[in-house]
Parts: structure tokens; C-alpha cells; sequence
């Protein structure tokens, strides 16, 4: 299974190229940088990307070429100009809405876990404070200048020693430059002089000259780190441990080449060998290599933190893209001296309270921050633990559970191997939905392209909002599947319907010190517990499971805050359970292709009734709803016969229905949610209403799924650009305010004729004979338009005229017609129970001037008494197993029609290929 918004692209391709240098333009975003005039795909770039785990040595891997934001906006849609302004105004919402400030836990999560490191790192950070405020202390007399920023804690005596461990204070024994030997001095010094350059910094200066003293600050301490870190004896209690020396990139102020848009990071924080040379050229350090980014600003106040946060939050974004192994991501704000420490977790972020290092305490506080960053294990630093990269086979490893539950809890694991990543998390908050396309059999030989690994299976990565009880989650996508599997499985050759087949899946867990500690956002957060291991023993790890357990916050808020998260729940019975989300990782088969692979109508048609035939059957057999129909859910799979079919995959929003109906007896609360995909979600989805939420909505969403693809263009390599698509009315499904996209709804459904003039006559049907819109005039008239089958007919034609059965333009047109009329002009309902709008009832003297009136402003029925109002999406639910049989009818018979076309299509072809062969 895939994800549609991506390109497949191998790991095991070529190294990327540098990208073309852009000219600069005079563009700046707001509260940004000026913008470099290129797309959002720079010249140059390869479809390749290196990324760095473990060791931090270069591996292969791929680059995402997708834009979106965190509510799956289509990159289509928008310009350059576009697409950076959403992602501004959408830092500026997370600054507002899901930052939490001065937090001072997130310093604690990166502490080293194991107690040599720990006692290392402890003498490291005293040293390295030590020897700073000594030398400054110098400097300030020489200078002349005050010393009251250091704390008496630490200053020296005015005949204390200014050095690290035996390193000679002599100047003159420290002339060589090169920092591979134990004696550092001169060098230190050198970095302290730059770094005191920040330590004094004064607001009016240039941001640019800030750079050059940040990076001296953090290479001084990566030089303390290296001189005891070398040191030591027993190269296991350091360097055979993963120890890292944390060191900025050599360029500054810069756009990394591997980013999907042209905003220019001011420094980006990197891990390298402790026996690399601190000032080694590491150039323009790539999103995927990046410990963090530190985004700097010379004012020292909360504007200045607020402009370094949202930069820093678009940056981050592009972290998750790049690095499919992140579970967490860290970041540093640096405005003026005072320093902030971000933490991104799939929830929300955190800063740190400010450091200021015009003051000794913030100094060392910092100090403190980039050596356990250089001394923590990966998984601290946000790397997946479960994944490793096999240098010798040049391909990836990844652990999964060998039955149904949590790796560890006395499950087997199991390992796949992957080289191609077919969906990038693409957003900062959320699940972070990763699928690699992976094999179970280990390869036996380097893979390239002449042995490539070629994959069976389907790994989706994800997080998830569940239960701490994983017997009580009722949404797991396990579960659902797994019931999928046993009621499905038996009866899909005879429903002639396609199914995800789950192999395996479960929750992830891994190894910490000898036991296993469930990953989960507990975990990010210090406070996971740890489990038995397979032998019962987890001694040494108790201490461990209490340490930060209470230094972190509770959850706090977040109801408010996620009713714009469309991907989730807007509501969970407990603000604890909205925090709470579980790493989930699932095994299932078969492979398909997105539904943008497409390559006509009649494939399109077919793949997206296939999908609406599978739904029926997840709704009748399976008492599941899916919940979020939308093209990333939908993959087109192809046969040995050259048939494109479809199916309905990802789960994570599906609701048990026989469980919805048991919470609904026992008279608990009914959630107001808000769970889809933007801009396919349904408009009582949208509005997050208390209506039932039943199969209709799902069609719905078909609808808008079909419209959107149908204005687009259904047929690959034939679709409209950019600009094109943003002047249609469609567009502004997925613009403005959740308001003003529930009113563009409204309006395009509410009538037939609305319909036909809003959405079908935009319809791209170049090269599609036969247009239906070309027959109906841009000005027609419900009426013109006629009655059908579950109220309209389209056109001339009725179910039992074939004459235009082999028209394209017919069957998509056809479809859209006729699932709008059945969802909203159904004749089933009262005049005033159809459309979108909410009307007064019918008056029983005049029902229909009365079923006539439409919109908010109608509230008064023709004697002038007031009338109550009906819902018609209320009441349409309250028959939706009527109108979903209708639905269904209607679905069969473009199949029906579509799926000859396809057959028609490859006689044709095959008879064309015998033709040219006997030629």
C-alpha cells in the first residue's frame, strides 16, 4: 500500500547533486527571510537524498518531492507563494495553540541514561564552564570591563588555572592548530574570543553576525567533549557507546538542497565521530542529516522568540519529511543571548525556559544541553531504535512483532528489509504515517540495481491516538483489520472485491537496558514504563522507569487544540487519552499503486466504485466505517490481467459500529469529532456536528474525492497546473476558514443546479469524447436537467439506453450526477429534508412555498408564524441504509460499465500489438 502524494524512489540511487544556486528575489514571507525565487522542487536536484543514523555515516535514501501541511492540503492547489504563506500562517497557529512554554522537563529527556555516561557527562559540563568562565573572567579584566554576569559559584581565583583536565595553560606549548591532539588550549581560546562575541551581543548588531559566534559556542564544548571523551581508558564507556561530538554546519543561512521549499536555515546542528576533526568543512548540511536547527534572531525578547519558533516549526516539518526513522524532533531558538531548547512531539511542542548566556547559570545551562545531545543514546535525539541500516547489503532493517500485540511482551520479532520509502510523514503534528514497501527474506547480496530487493509486503508507520490499554482501544487499526481478515477474507473472490490482508502488526517496542519499554508518547516524554522482558528480568530498570516520571507536566489542554487536527479525534472520553498515542507498526499486502496512476476514466471510475463496493462490505459484514475517505486511502491495484481495480486501505479513524451502539445503550456521552482528510471530508464532518455519523458521510466524501480528481483531471500526465486548478470554485473546499469551506460546500451541493455549475462544468475532459457538460448549457435549469433513478436523470440517457455506454466523458459525469442527486435531492425525503441548508418544515397548508425556502434568513413560513428548522443532514441519516442501497445500486452499474471499458480497451490493444507483430 501506498501513499498517493508520493513517488516511490529507491535508496539505493545515486548520490544527489549540489542544486543550481538561485538568484535572490525581493520576496519575504511574513516574519521570514527573503525567499529565493525558485520552485518549490529546486533545479538540479536529484530524486535521491542521503540520510545519517547510528554512527552518522552518509546513507542513501530517498527525498519526498510533496509539499503539504499538516491538514494534507494538495500541493496542486498552490503556487510557491502559496504554499510558504499556509505554512507561516500555520507556525503562527501552532505558536498560538500547541506550544508549550518554559517547560523545563524536555532538558532531562536527552540526560544519559546509562551511569558512567552519566557521571561523564556531569564532569564534562563542570569542566567546560569551569575553563569558559575563567577565560572570561580574564578577558573582562584585561578589558577592564564588569564580571557580574558570572556567579560566584564558579569564579575562579584570580591565580586559578585556565585549564581542562593536563591541558598546559602556557600558550606557547599549544601553537599547533589542529585539534586531533590532547593539548587544545590555543584552540579553546580561539573559539571563546568568537563565542564572546554573542556572550556581549548587542541588539542593534546584524543577525548575520551572530552566526560565526554561535557555532565558536558549540564547537568549543564539542572540543571539551572530544578531549575527555578520547581519554578515556575504556573506549567502551564513550566512544563504543554512540557518543557523538554535536557540531554546526560550516554554512550558514542557507536553503538545504533536500528541502521542498527555498527558505534558508540559519544553522543546522549535526552528530559526527569524535575522532573527526571539530573544524572539518561540512558545507550545507542536509534536513536529513540534522540533529536540529537553530534558528537565530538578534532580538532578545518574545517577538524575537515567537519569529524564531514559527521559522523553526516550518524547518522541523521538513525534518519529519526527510528523516523517515524520526519519532521526535528537537530544535533551538536563539533570540538575542537567550536561548530556548524545542521539543516536537506528535502532539505538540515544548520550549524550555529561556537560557541566557550573558549570565554564567545560562552558560552552563547550555552547556549541560550539548553534552548529553553528545552523550544520549539515539533514541533520545528522536531516532527509531527499531530500525538500522545494513551497510553491508546497503539496505534498511526494521523490526516488527512476529504475532498481534507489542514487540517484547513475549511476542516473537520479526525483521523485514526495505529500500524504498513509498510514504513521508509530511506534517509536524499528528500521526507521522510512514509506508516502506519491504521483504521478510534477507538479502543474501549488496542490493543495487542489478540485484534490487523486491518487495512483498506493505509496512505502515504510525502514531496513532489509543489507549494506554491496548485490550481497551477500540480504534485500533490492528483490531479493525484483523476483523476485516476474518470476516472478509473468505468472501472477497465472491464479492469480487479487493481487501488489505494483514500479516502482522502491532505496537512497537524496543530494547533499553536489558528490558522493553513500549514506544509511545509516555516514552518521548520520560515517563514510559518498562515491560518483562522474555526472561522475566528487568532488574536496573526501575530506577529508570521513576526517574522523570514526575518532572513532567500532566497533559493539560488539548481538546481545543485538536478539534483542527481533521485527522484525529476532535474529542476522546479523557484529555489523558487525547495525549496518549502508541507507536504502531503493521504488516499487510497486497501492493498497489496511488490513485493518481490512473490512466483513464474508465480506470478511474472502476477503482473508485471498487473502493465504495468494499466500503459496503466493511459496513455490513464487518460493522466497521472507515471514516476517512479520501485519495491517499484509495490504491489502484492491477492484476495479472491488466485490470485496474481498487481498494480501501488505513483504518486509523475507523469506528467499530456494534461497539458505537453499545456506548450509545449505556447512555455515554455522544463525541463531537471531526476526523477526514481536507477537502474530502463531508460537510457534518467538517462542521464537527453532533449528527450520527453514518456510511453517508463516507459517500460523501466519494463525491468530493471524484469531483476533486475530476476537475484535476482523472488521466495521468493530462492535469491541470497549479493556477488553473486554484480558479476553479472547487477550490475553495480547501480555502479560508472551516466556516468558509463548510459554506463552499454547502452552496456547491445544495441543488442540482449548483452542482452542474460549480463542480461538473469545470470537469477536465480534454481528450475525453462525448462531454456531457458540452451538452448541458452553462445556464440550465434543475428542471432541463430531469428526474432519474434516485431523482435525476442525466442528460438523455436512462440505465437501459446504451448508446453512450462507450463514452468516458458519460460514465464520470454520469457518477457525479447521480451520487450528488441520491445524497441530497433524494426523493425519499421531504422537499424540505433535501440539500445542504437548513430549512423551516414544511407548513402543512403550504408545504411548498414553505419546502421551498432555503438558507439561514429562512425562518418565517408564509402566515409569518415562526417554524422550526430541519436539518436535512440529520434526517437523511436517520434512513441512510435506504439511501446507502441506492448508493450502492448506482456504484454497480458504472462498474459494471467502466470495468467493460477496460476490457474493451486491452482487446483493443492486444489486437493492435498482434496486428504490428504480423507486420
Amino acid at each position: 500500500m501506498t501513499n498517493p502524494g508520493h513517488k516511490r524512489k529507491s535508496l539505493s540511487t545515486p548520490e544527489p547533486e549540489e542544486p543550481t544556486t538561485q538568484p535572490q528575489s525581493n520576496y519575504v514571507t511574513p516574519r521570514g527571510k527573503k525567499q529565493k525565487p525558485s520552485v518549490i522542487q529546486g533545479k538540479g536536484r536529484s530524486n535521491t537524498m542521503r540520510f545519517c543514523t547510528q554512527n552518522y555515516a552518509d546513507i542513501r535514501t530517498p527525498s519526498t518531492q510533496r509539499s503539504g501541511t499538516s491538514r494534507a492540503y494538495s500541493s496542486r492547489l498552490s503556487t510557491t507563494e502559496q504554499i510558504l504563506t499556509e505554512r507561516h500562517a500555520e507556525a503562527h497557529d501552532h505558536y498560538e495553540r500547541r506550544l508549550d512554554k518554559d517547560d523545563d522537563s524536555i532538558l532531562s529527556l536527552t540526560e544519559p541514561l546509562d551511569r558512567k555516561l552519566k557521571g561523564i557527562a556531569e564532569e564534562i559540563i563542570e569542566k567546560a564552564a569551569l575553563f569558559m568562565e575563567s577565560y572570561l573572567r580574564t578577558v573582562s579584566v584585561n578589558s577592564g570591563e564588569s564580571a557580574d554576569g558570572m556567579s560566584d559559584a564558579i569564579k575562579p581565583r584570580p591565580d586559578s588555572p585556565m585549564q581542562l583536565s593536563n591541558t598546559p595553560t602556557d600558550p606557547s606549548m599549544s601553537t599547533q592548530r589542529a585539534d586531533n591532539t590532547s593539548d587544545n588550549s590555543a584552540l579553546l581560546k580561539e573559539k571563546l574570543d568568537e563565542a564572546n562575541k554573542w556572550i556581549s551581543w548587542k541588539s542593534s548588531s546584524k543577525e548575520k553576525n551572530m552566526y560565526g559566534p554561535i557555532g565558536a559556542f558549540i564547537k568549543y564544548v564539542a572540543l571539551v567533549v572530544k578531549e575527555k571523551l578520547t581519554s578515556l581508558a575504556d573506549p567502551s564507556s564513550g566512544n563504543g557507546r554512540g557518543c557523538r561530538l554535536v557540531l554546526p554546519s560550516t554554512k550558514s543561512d542557507y536553503n538545504p538542497p533536500d528541502a521542498d521549499d527555498t527558505m534558508r536555515i540559519d544553522m543546522g546542528l549535526v552528530g559526527a565521530n569524535i575522532n573527526s576533526p571539530v573544524e572539518a568543512n561540512n558545507g550545507r548540511v542536509l534536513y536529513y542529516k540534522v540533529i536540529a536547527v537553530l534558528e537565530a534572531k538578534r532580538k532578545g525578547d518574545d517577538d524575537g522568540f515567537r519569529d524564531a519558533f514559527e521559522q523553526l516549526d516550518i524547518y522541523t516539518r521538513q525534518m519529519y519529511q526527510q528523516q523517515h526513522n524520526l519519532r521526535f524532533a528537537w530544535g533551538i531558538t536563539v533570540s538575542g543571548t537567550q536561548v530556548r531548547v524545542c521539543h516536537f512531539g506528535p502532539n505538540r511542542a515544548k520550549s524550555s525556559p529561556l537560557m541566557d548566556i550573558s549570565k554564567s547559570e545560562g552558560r552552563k545551562a547550555f552547556i549541560k544541553v550539548l553534552v548529553h545531545w553528545s552523550l544520549c543514546e539515539e533514541s533520545q535525539l528522536g531516532r527509531d531504535p527499531t530500525m538500522e541500516y545494513l551497510r553491508d547489503l546497503k539496505c534498511w532493517q526494521i523490526a516488527c512483532p512476529d504475532e498481534a500485540g507489542s514487540m517484547g511482551e513475549g511476542a516473537d520479532v520479526k525483521y523485514y528489509y526495505f529500500t524504498t520509502v513509498s510514504c513521508q510523514a509530511d506534517r509536524l503534528f499528528g500521526r507521522h504515517t510512514r509506508c516502506f514497501l519491504a521483504t521478510d527474506i534477507r538479502p543474501t547480496a549488496v542490493i543495487s540495481d542489478n540485484n534490487p530487493l523486491r518487495p512483498k509486503f506493505v509496512i505502515k508507520d504510525s502514531w496513532a491516538f489509543s489507549k494506554r490499554n491496548a485490550s481497551e482501544d477500540t480504534r485500533d487499526e490492528v483490531r479493525s483489520l484483523e476483523k476485516v481478515k476474518a470476516c472478509l477474507l473468505a468472501k472477497a473472490a465472491e464479492q469480487d472485491i479487493i481487501i488489505p490482508k494483514i500479516e502482522v502488526g502491532g505496537r512497537v517496542s524496543f530494547m533499553r537496558n536489558g528490558g522493553w519499554i513500549e514506544d509511545n508518547t509516555d516514552t518521548l516524554y520520560g515517563r514510559g514504563k518498562l515491560v518483562t522482558d522474555k526472561a522475566g528480568d528487568v532488574s536496573g530498570l526501575g530506577e529508570l522507569a521513576e526517574d522523570n516520571a514526575d518532572t513532567v507536566r500532566g497533559p493539560g489542554k488539548l481538546a481545543e487544540d485538536n478539534a483542527d487536527d481533521v485527522n484525529e479525534p476532535g474529542e476522546v472520553h479523557s484529555d489523558d487519552d487525547l495525549y496518549f498515542r502508541a507507536h504502531r507498526r503493521i504488516v499487510m499486502e497486497p501492493i498497489g499503486e496511488p490513485l493518481r496512476s490512473t490512466t483513464s476514466v474508465a480506470e478511474f471510475v472502476t477503482v473508485v466504485c471498487d473502493v465504495m463496493r468494499c466500503h459496503n462490505a466493511f459496513v455490513n459484514d464487518c460493522g466497521i466505517l472507515h471514516h476517512d475517505i479520501s485519495p491517499n486511502n484509495i490504491l489502484v491495484f492491477r492484476g495479472a490481467d491488466g485490470i485496474a481495480r481498487g481498494m480501501l486501505i488505513d483504518l486509523d479513524c475507523a469506528i467499530d459500529i456494534d461497539q458505537e451502539k453499545r456506548e450509545k445503550r449505556e447512555g455515554r456521552v455522544k463525541r463531537k469529532e471531526m476526523t477526514g482528510t481536507l477537502p474530502y471530508m463531508s460537510i457534518n464532518n467538517l462542521s464537527g456536528s453532533l449528527v450520527e455519523h453514518t456510511s453517508l458521510d463516507d459517500w460523501e466524501s466519494m463525491l468530493c474525492v471524484i469531483c476533486w480528481f475530476a476537475t484535476l483531471g482523472t488521466i495521468s500526465g493530462k492535469r491541470r497546473g497549479d493556477g488553473e486548478l486554484a480558479r476553479c470554485p472547487i477550490g475553495k473546499w480547501r480555502q479560508g476558514s472551516t466556516d468558509e469551506m463548510i459554506a463552499a460546500k454547502q452552496s456547491t451541493f445544495d441543488s442540482c443546479n449548483s452542482f452542474q455549475n460549480l463542480i461538473v462544468r469545470h470537469f477536465k475532459l480534454e481528450g475525453v469524447a462525448g462531454s456531457t457538460s458540452d451538452r448541458i448549457g452553462a445556464n440550465s435549469e434543475v428542471g432541463e436537467i430531469g428526474v432519474g433513478s434516485a431523482g435525476v436523470e442525466i442528460g438523455t440517457s436512462s440505465e437501459n439506453d446504451t448508446s453512450d455506454e462507450g463514452d468516458e466523458s458519460d460514465l464520470l459525469e454520469g457518477l457525479a450526477f447521480e451520487l450528488h442527486e441520491c445524497l441530497f435531492q433524494n426523493l425519499s425525503l421531504s422537499p424540505d429534508c433535501r440539500g445542504t441548508f437548513e430549512k423551516p418544515k414544511c407548513d402543512e397548508q403550504n408545504p411548498t412555498d414553505s419546502g421551498a425556502l432555503s438558507g439561514w434568513r429562512a425562518r418565517k413560513g408564509r402566515l409569518g408564524k415562526l417554524l422550526p428548522m430541519v436539518n436535512p443532514l440529520e434526517e437523511r441519516a436517520k434512513i441512510w441504509k435506504d439511501i446507502s442501497k441506492q448508493l450502492l445500486e448506482i456504484v454497480d452499474k458504472y462498474w459494471k460499465q467502466a470495468m467493460a471499458l477496460q476490457e474493451d480497451a486491452l482487446e483493443a490493444k492486444s489486437n493492435v500489438a498482434i496486428g504490428t507483430i504480423l507486420q
